[in-house]
């Protein structure tokens, strides 16, 4: 099989390993790092459940972008957008090496779908070839789908439940972000987004969003004053 990754959107460049900031989830980050290069490391499925804005997106793509560095085949499904995809799509993904599925808390009142995810786990278990990852923000057991047999066969492997960042995590985090992007953020700016806006990390990084274009387009450094313009604040 040629080499595939299903994504709704172009994987981002941002999103690997070496920019998650673990916090006190190194477990989960040592864990998926070590479970792609040692084929007999751990159980065939890896699930991690976490709170909105707590990575668990970004581990997804993390994985999909070290194991196709790697050569290895692997195939991404974000059920945020089940509307445009189909069942369908999870045939004969038993044949890739790396299985990543997001937000599998989203396929409640899907019932054709989670059909199809429970027939894809037994699938990979029959075959022994395949690894999976799912992300939920429930953990197995809590999740909200009918198919009781689909709970239980996402509870077979390993479990992890994401904590967010604390303060000082946030900030590394975005001021990491932002390197990456070319820009250098002073840690009293870093400060400064984390008392004015959200703090959670989707928002922080709208926010960052912002600034970077803002930044650009006007060749001004992040500075206190240039935030509270860009922000109106």
């Amino acid at each position: 099989m040629s080499k595939q990754l299903f994504l709704p959107l172009q994987l981002p460049d941002d999103e690997i390993f070496d920019s998650f900031i673990p916090g006190a989830n190194q477990q989960v980050v040592s864990h998926l790092q070590s479970w792609l290069n040692d084929e007999q490391s751990g159980p065939f499925l890896t699930y991690i459940s976490g709170d909105s804005g707590t990575g668990k997106s970004h581990l997804q793509y993390s994985l999909c972008s070290a194991a196709a560095s790697q050569g290895m085949t692997c195939a991404y499904v974000g059920f945020k957008n089940l509307a445009e995809l189909h069942p369908d799509l999870l045939n004969d993904l038993e044949l890739v090496a790396v299985i990543c599925l997001d937000d599998i808390h989203l396929l409640e009142g899907h019932t054709q779908w989670q059909t199809a995810v429970f027939d894809l786990i037994n699938r990979v278990r029959e075959s022994g070839q395949s690894r999976i990852l799912v992300s939920g923000l429930q953990g197995p057991a809590q999740l909200p789908l009918a198919l009781a047999d689909l709970r239980s066969r996402l509870s077979w492997g390993l479990s992890f439940h994401l904590k967010g960042l604390d303060d000082e995590g946030l900030m590394e985090a975005l001021r990491s972000r932002a390197y990456r992007r070319g820009m250098s953020m002073p840690l009293e700016v870093a400060r400064f987004l984390l008392n004015h806006c959200h703090r959670d990390m989707p928002a922080l990084l709208a926010v960052l969003d912002r600034l970077d274009a803002t930044s650009l387009q006007e060749k001004h450094r992040l500075t206190i004053p240039f935030v509270k313009k860009v922000l109106d604040l």
